[in-house]
């Protein structure tokens, strides 16, 4: 019996350490990857991207293409007739 226990502990501690070995490693890398792209320096990196092009675009006097604008006139259009109906 107590050789069953020693290999049965020896078994779930190389199981343990392969398992960290190998996808333990791959968490760990993509856990770092996502605390790099969401620090906080990025973070007020693109809000002031943000800002700066909102100032940029807020300068000019028209911001649509007259295409875009008409597809978007048509697509509010047909919001607000679907919004209208349901009520």
């Amino acid at each position: 019996m107590k050789f069953f226990i020693y290999k049965s502990l020896f078994v779930s501690l190389l199981i343990f350490i392969m398992f960290h070995l190998t996808f333990g490693y791959t968490i760990k890398s993509y856990e770092n990857q996502l605390m790099n792209n969401f620090s906080e320096d990025k973070i007020q990196f693109v809000k002031n991207k943000i800002r700066e092009e909102l100032k940029y675009i807020n300068q000019k006097d028209k911001i649509l293409y007259p295409e875009d604008a008409e597809i978007l006139g048509t697509f509010l259009k047909k919001i607000l007739s679907e919004i209208n109906t349901t009520n």
